[in-house]
């Protein structure tokens, strides 16, 4: 009976999947049934923990949407089975360092391997997904997690299409491909249902969106029930938001834009920086109130009136701000981006452009719109703010057309950015001046900041243009006796530009 008993433990345990309940009344068995031999307590004690800790360490069983793989020598049969579950569930789990037992095998993990597999899934995957791949630790032991989602199946590697059974990778026959592309023609994700509820709604960003949609004569006014013109707007169902009501609406803050002023055209000093998190219509208010007040305006009088106008159209601006949260991809983990250098004004996205296309062929050709989130465009419309959404390329570039303003664009793999070129000839020209006088380029930056905001102390620009307090005061002082600059009030005080 001892022998049984010492080698039916890991075959109960991997019989029966690590069940708690199972295991509980084995152990309880287990204990009683030493008690009754006379066994030694302390060896029983170490058997019973060498069962917890085979109980711990095990991960399950595989599944449509979970694989296993023991080491990354697997990566081949890896990505066929993240082919397989995005065409089949469009999500999935993947982990290396796990047995088909679901046991932890410890995975060696050095400096480059995420790195391998994130560009194996890059080169080998089509079209190109944004997997997280993180290494984690599961009792001392190194495994990899990869999480991947995307929408746009059917997905292939090196050219074949799977589709995940269970927990095994097939071959799709040619006709299941041929219903596979037709199923997803008509499919939108975002009008799909996600695991949010009303709870989850921000009140007063749905009525105001509901107030400017009745401004616009684009929805009949009835009395103001969330939950009612949810419904009605085919963003509710069966007590579920869509994915459409959760980005436009949550207040859990589901999308994050990142907003900066850089000091050169390179991304390395930053005189101002902003990342905010929010829903759809909140990150376009904050974007738009951001940028306006970042560009340069200058004054022209009218008889006695005078108007202030932007150096670049502020209604592309605006468009283009729209357009960007309009058709991102909402399933990738990138951030949006608004970088203003001193030579343009870069809006970017993570959603690819149609690889076909070029935004001026919407410009200026007679193509159909190619639209990614159906449901979310048709929401935005509704507002009257947003009417300029329709035929957007061809405003933005009659506009700028007619304003003389330079735009250009950038395709990329995980995103794409729409770019207004900027001539502001103050800052060339005060650059060239800087050179001549011999200033550092840390004055420059200074210079910038304050003329980006007035209010800046020493401490706040020491930690911008990452100088030491004292240098930075030495700066100031350079700049106050060429004249740049002058000290207005002392401790509440601001600093005024002077030429």
């Amino acid at each position: 009976m001892f022998l049984y008993c010492f080698i039916f433990v890991p075959f109960y345990v991997n019989y029966f999947n690590f069940i708690t309940i199972r295991t509980n009344i084995f152990l309880f068995f287990c204990h009683k049934f030493c008690h009754k031999f006379v066994l030694n307590k302390f060896f029983m004690y170490n058997v019973i923990i060498k069962v917890k800790k085979r109980l711990k360490m095990n991960f399950g069983i595989e599944s449509e949407t979970l694989e296993f793989k023991k080491n990354t020598n697997e990566i081949n049969e890896a990505m066929k089975s993240i082919c397989a579950m995005l065409n089949k569930h469009g999500k999935g789990t993947l982990y290396f360092g796990i047995g088909d037992d679901g046991l932890v095998y410890d995975q060696k993990i050095n400096i480059n391997t995420l790195r391998d597999i994130c560009r194996k899934i890059y080169e080998n995957i089509e079209p190109v997904i944004s997997p997280i791949i993180e290494k984690k630790i599961v009792d001392n032991k190194q495994i990899i997690e990869v999480t991947f989602c995307g929408n746009d199946a059917p997905y292939s590697v090196e050219g074949i299409y799977y589709i995940r059974n269970d927990d095994e990778d097939k071959i799709l026959s040619p006709n299941q491909l041929r219903q596979l592309f037709e199923f997803n023609k008509n499919k939108s994700w975002d009008s799909e249902l996600s695991d949010y509820e009303i709870d989850d709604i921000d009140l007063e960003t749905f009525q105001k969106f509901y107030k400017k949609a009745i401004k616009s004569k684009k929805l009949n006014e009835i009395e103001f029930n969330a939950e009612n013109i949810l419904n009605k707007l085919s963003l509710m169902k069966n007590e579920k938001l869509t994915n459409a009501a959760h980005y436009l609406f949550s207040h859990r803050e589901p999308i994050v834009l990142k907003m900066a002023v850089f000091a050169t055209d390179q991304k390395l000093t930053f005189l101002d920086i902003n990342r905010i998190s929010g829903n759809i219509f909140q990150l376009i208010e904050k974007a738009n109130e951001y940028v306006k007040s970042k560009i340069n305006w200058k004054a022209e009088f009218v008889d006695i009136e005078r108007i202030d106008i932007p150096e670049i159209p502020i209604d592309s601006l605006k468009e283009i701000i729209i357009n960007s949260f309009a058709h991102a991809k909402y399933e990738s983990a990138i951030e949006h981006e608004i970088n203003i250098h001193p030579s343009n004004i870069k809006i970017y996205n993570p959603g690819q452009f149609p690889i076909e296309y070029t935004p001026e062929d919407f410009a200026y050709k007679n193509i159909e719109s190619i639209i990614r989130n159906p449901l979310i465009l048709k929401m935005i419309n509704l507002v009257d703010e947003a009417k300029i959404c329709n035929n957007g390329f061809k405003r933005v570039y009659e506009e700028c057309e007619k304003t003389n303003a330079k735009i250009t664009y950038q395709k990329g793999n995980y995103g794409f950015a729409f770019i207004f070129l900027r001539e502001n000839k103050s800052l060339i020209s005060k650059d060239e001046e800087f050179k001549e006088y011999w200033l550092p380029d840390s004055a420059y930056y200074v210079y910038m900041a304050l003329k980006n905001n007035p209010k800046e102390t020493a401490g706040s620009l020491a930690k911008k243009i990452k100088k030491s307090s004292r240098t930075i005061q030495r700066i100031l002082d350079l700049l106050k006796d060429k004249g740049y600059i002058a000290r207005i009030g002392k401790t509440r005080g601001y600093w005024k530009i002077l030429k």
